[in-house]
């Protein structure tokens, strides 16, 4: 199928965003792996580079942020006429697969003797980011994929009332909860509950703090800005344009390295703020190398990218709270094997997980 799409035309499709999200998945299993101390048993191939790879690559939250705000935009929030049944289905196509994966996760923890079913409510929807608390580690990311599905029709609505011009959507969409997530930084507390009103502030700000990298992909889409940085590019060589983007990819890593380490210990590191700048331009540049070459991955990048959440959150078993399941990835010993490893051991598991996903999706939001 994949050889049939052409990727020289100047939009950014569903099927290039299979590619994005198939890299952004490489990242944040490379940053769980290597970027992390949760893992102790490997060996870099190049200490120097696995290890900027590895610190950088949880860049890739605000790359999905950004490829679900452009196809947001598309699908929902630029659109005159939309199903009144759109956000109840894009909540259960969130929320099945997580439910999927924290029933697989709960039946390892029923054996190990480690199951807490006191904290199945807060589970639910992963409302308390703490460790000891979650089932499947990393699934915070839930949570906030959640608010931004609930905030969608509001966003219509701002889109409906008011026109404005991209220096002014950039203000009030990223600039505002940027500003916002800064001045109330002291409220977010996403580890803890203590109380109601509190963690109504910190969900609050949550929300604030990683709505940016949303609010790129959709002013991306909004504004045609690729389609227009296209028509500048397409002026050079194709294979120039390709090799320039990729020499740049390369440095994009240590300029984002240099950046976290600057910001290390603020909100601004800690929801990756940085990343409302570079996660796009890290988008456009592997956007100008797919576009610009003649051969394209068939069928690993897609499948990855089409099956990135279940990905992001089966890899979860192996760190955090079920830290004792690592031996089962660290065997190759070395960075790059471990990588293939994992996702090679992943996806028999993958592969059930998205069969009962559908089933009960296609179940629930059948017309």
């Amino acid at each position: 199928m994949s050889d049939a799409i052409d990727f020289s035309k100047p939009e950014i499709t569903a099927q290039k965003t299979e590619h994005i999200k198939g890299i952004a998945i490489i990242l944040l299993m490379w940053h769980h792996l290597f970027g992390v101390e949760y893992l102790k048993d490997w060996f870099a191939f190049l200490p120097g580079i696995d290890y900027v790879i590895g610190a950088t690559g949880n860049m890739c939250i605000s790359i999905f942020l950004f490829c679900s705000g452009y196809g947001l935009y598309k699908s929902y929030i630029g659109k005159e006429n939309t199903p009144k049944t759109y956000i109840f289905h894009r909540l259960v196509k969130t929320l099945i697969p997580y439910w999927i994966v924290m029933a697989v996760t709960i039946i390892y923890l029923v054996f190990a003797g480690k199951f807490e079913l006191k904290y199945l409510p807060v589970n639910l929807l992963a409302l308390i980011h703490s460790d000891s608390v979650l089932y499947v580690s990393f699934s915070w990311f839930i949570k906030l994929y959640v608010l931004i599905i609930l905030v969608l029709p509001l966003i219509k609505l701002i889109e409906k009332r008011f026109r404005k011009n991209a220096l002014i959507d950039i203000l009030i969409y990223i600039v505002v909860p940027f500003a916002l997530a800064v001045i109330f930084a002291k409220y977010l507390n996403e580890t803890a509950f203590v109380s109601i009103p509190s963690f109504i502030a910190s969900t609050v700000v949550f929300l604030l703090a990683w709505f940016p990298p949303f609010a790129s992909g959709m002013l991306f889409a909004k504004h045609n800005t690729y389609k227009k940085l296209r028509k500048f590019t397409d002026r050079f060589p194709r294979y120039l344009t390709a090799a320039i983007s990729l020499l740049l990819l390369g440095n994009l890593f240590f300029l984002r390295f240099i950046v976290g380490n600057i910001f290390m210990g603020t909100i601004i590191y800690e929801c990756c703020m940085e990343d409302v700048i570079l996660a796009p331009l890290f988008v456009v540049l592997c956007l100008l190398v797919i576009d610009n070459v003649k051969h394209h991955s068939r069928y690993v990048l897609p499948f990855l990218g089409r099956k990135s959440v279940y990905y992001w959150l089966l890899s979860g078993l192996f760190f955090l709270n079920t830290l004792e399941l690592s031996f089962l990835i660290t065997w190759p010993v070395y960075t790059v094997f471990i990588l293939i490893w994992t996702f090679v051991l992943l996806t028999p598991f993958v592969f059930a997980c998205d069969w009962i996903g559908s089933k009960l999706i296609k179940l629930i939001c059948r017309k």
